[in-house]
């Protein structure tokens, strides 16, 4: 076997340069792991002070005789393979540091013998320990972590993923979620992640599973492709809690908690749906409107909780005389609701009234007293009366009363002559269409309190009409014929560049700037270019959108257009706060959180107001707050009117409120924003944490 000498390499000036310039350690040994030649990062390592001091010598030399064995029999392997060795390794440096090393070593032939091997390395001891920190972050995320190849098989889950499971991680392991948890969500997942490694891209997935000791669970997961779509991961949350939460937000929202009925938003959806399906079809229903007779002299007689009792018996009553397919809602107090869907001639919806009517005036036995009641009913036949849910309402609640001045116990039908209402609608909008052109507008500020740090921090503009400039319309009775008539859009610019212009005013040169809260009505983004309609009012008011709120309502996001969410997504890059108004009265769903770029929630004042009597309001309120809070969403509290609901709110986590407690909307010269409010809540022990 022919050998190589060192002195061929030391002879030689480039080769000696050559290696010696390489960012990294580099060595030739010969066939015993003598050190043949090396470069001075290699020197520096083993702490000599020149390359000379190495010739000759091997591993053992310089290391620790466990770590020298390891190197001298890489050596070896390296001689008897074809193709170079790759090995990530400890090593110890002259100072007794271990760090770690990158080597790749193969054999050196010459004249095709095999004469020893040769080598070089590289310091990835940074690298080793970002890797390691990563692998504790993703093991310690409190995110589900998995990742699948491209059979979709899992080849590594963090131990939240297999807590998420309840199983052990290597049961998990190699399963495809098809194999465990199965379903239909498994499917989903797994098309979800060939989409990942056919397009590249996000995918975005909430899949529910059913576990084996039969819990179910909900996760919402983003899958992302890594290594140029080598692999997939998945990073989930699980979301089950606040599904639970938001279905009993549901049920909270849309029930009745007394008689288990629908409760006046859930008639309303149905009322509505009933009204598209008629204007799609020749498809017609009556709504019936119910009043129990002499319910107060019950509350009086035996109390609240026999006259619970009592709406609890009725509404059975009528629930038996109705069809499955029927709804049957409590509209609050002693009134209740029924949509006949279907009935198209006013004598089928009779036939029910009559039917309702002998049921409820059978007597009723409550804590051993035997009680009479009775009811009066109003019925509007659609869509023949009307088309429009709120005029539905109002027409039914018309011949509901004048059934109970024929002498209750009876049923009436609404018929135009029954009302002044159409007349004065028609007033109103007529009124509206002169009223913008006459300066009749003026907006209001209701503010918004800190109650931790006792400061303004915000302000809801509002909308009021002086109607000729002689009669103070009340909002209740013009924004929904703005809506309808469509003026709504016109009047709804006038209040942007007003409170833009108040913005202006207040904020200018102030240390902490007020948020403006300004609410947008759906017609302004269906029916008008809002966003072009804002960057002009912008430019001319020099407003500066972070000084802004803009509040939207649950029903604009049932939309979903493409347009809507376009326009939220370029207000909300422009800086604008977006917050989603009485929040929990309408169609609330994570969904909506999740999609649109919603940043604060805003607690409707009827379940406020409903906290000091009602246990369930509390617990509804908390959920929202806990919810909002999970979701990083700011939270202001609306309709704030006594000290109780004060201090359920702060005890809550709530601290933003606005109400009569502290100040009712008021004009813009009205408005001190250096109002100490510490005072008025001492008095009323409104106290905030330390």
């Amino acid at each position: 076997m022919k050998n190589i000498k060192n002195q061929d390499i030391e002879n030689n000036p480039y080769i000696q340069t050559l290696i010696d310039n390489f960012p990294f350690m580099v060595w030739l040994k010969d066939a015993d792991s003598r050190i043949l030649a090396a470069n001075t990062a290699y020197a520096n390592m083993v702490g000599v002070a020149s390359r000379a001091e190495l010739i000759g010598k091997t591993d053992f030399d310089f290391f620790p005789p466990e770590l020298a064995q390891e190197y001298v029999d890489g050596d070896k392997q390296a001689m008897q393979s074809t193709s170079p060795s790759a090995i990530t390794l400890p090593i110890k440096n002259a100072e007794g540091e271990f760090y770690w090393i990158e080597s790749y070593k193969s054999a050196l032939l010459i004249d095709g013998q095999v004469v020893g091997s040769l080598g070089y390395a590289r310091d990835v001891t940074e690298y080793i320990q970002k890797e390691n920190e990563y692998r504790s972050i993703v093991e310690n995320s409190p995110n589900c972590i998995a990742k699948y190849n491209r059979d979709c098989q899992r080849i590594f889950l963090n131990h939240a993923n297999s807590a998420f499971y309840e199983m052990d991680a290597s049961t998990l392991m190699g399963k495809t979620p098809a194999e465990y948890p199965g379903g239909a969500s498994a499917l989903t997942l797994e098309q979800g992640i060939h989409d990942v490694f056919r397009h590249g891209g996000n995918q975005y997935i909430t899949f529910k599973v059913t576990l084996d000791n039969g819990k179910h669970k909900i996760m919402h997961t983003v899958l992302t492709a890594v290594n140029e779509v080598k692999t997939v991961i998945a990073i989930g949350q699980d979301v089950t809690q606040s599904y639970e939460n938001l279905d009993r937000i549901h049920n909270l929202a849309y029930f009745d908690s007394i008689t288990k009925l629908h409760n006046r938003i859930s008639l309303l959806d149905e009322l509505d749906k009933c009204i598209k399906k008629s204007q799609q079809s020749a498809f017609s229903f009556a709504f019936l409107m119910l009043d129990l007779d002499g319910f107060k002299a019950v509350n009086d007689l035996l109390g609240h909780a026999e006259g619970d009792l009592l709406l609890h018996e009725t509404a059975r009553r009528i629930e038996c005389a109705v069809r499955p397919t029927d709804t049957v809602a409590r509209l609050g107090g002693d009134e209740f609701a029924i949509v006949l869907a279907g009935v198209q001639e006013p004598k089928y919806a009779a036939i029910v009234a009559k039917k309702v009517l002998e049921s409820i005036k059978q007597p009723v036995l409550i804590q051993g007293t035997e009680l009479f009641i009775s009811a009066s009913i109003g019925i509007v036949m659609c869509p023949d009366h009307s088309s429009d849910v709120s005029d539905i309402m109002k027409y039914s609640d018309i011949a509901m009363y004048k059934a109970k001045k024929q002498g209750r116990n009876n049923y009436q039908f609404y018929s135009p002559d029954l009302s002044q209402t159409t007349i004065e609608r028609i007033d109103i909008e007529r009124s509206l269409r002169k009223a913008l052109k006459n300066d009749e507008f003026l907006l209001h500020y209701q503010p918004q309190i800190d109650l931790e740090t006792d400061r303004i921090v915000g302000v809801e503009a509002l909308l009021r009409w002086h109607r000729n400039h002689n009669e103070m319309i009340a909002p209740d009775r013009f924004i929904g014929i703005a809506e309808d008539s469509g003026s709504i859009v016109e009047i709804g610019e006038w209040v942007l560049q007003t409170a833009f212009n108040d913005a202006v005013r207040w904020n200018t040169g102030r240390e902490h700037p007020i948020r403006v809260a300004i609410n947008l009505s759906s017609r302004q983004f269906i029916h008008h270019n809002l966003f072009a309609s804002i960057k002009r009012l912008l430019k001319r008011t020099g407003c500066n959108p972070a000084w802004i709120t803009l509040e939207i309502t649950e029903s604009l996001l049932l939309n979903n257009s493409v347009h809507i969410r376009k326009t939220l997504k370029n207000l909300d890059n422009m800086g604008f706060s977006i917050s989603l108004d009485d929040f929990g009265t309408g169609y609330s769903a994570l969904s909506y959180l999740n999609q649109f770029p919603v940043s604060e929630i805003k607690i409707d004042q009827s379940f406020v107001q409903g906290m000091a009597s009602n246990h369930d309001h509390r617990l509804l309120v908390q959920a929202i707050i806990s919810m909002a809070k999970s979701l990083n969403k700011e939270l202001i509290a609306e309709g704030v009117e006594t000290a109780t609901q004060a201090h359920y709110l702060l005890d809550y986590d709530c601290k933003v409120v606005q109400g009569y407690l502290f100040s009712k909307p008021r004009p813009f010269d009205d408005i001190d924003l250096q109002t100490s409010w510490q005072s008025a809540l001492q008095e009323n022990n409104i106290i905030p944490p330390e």
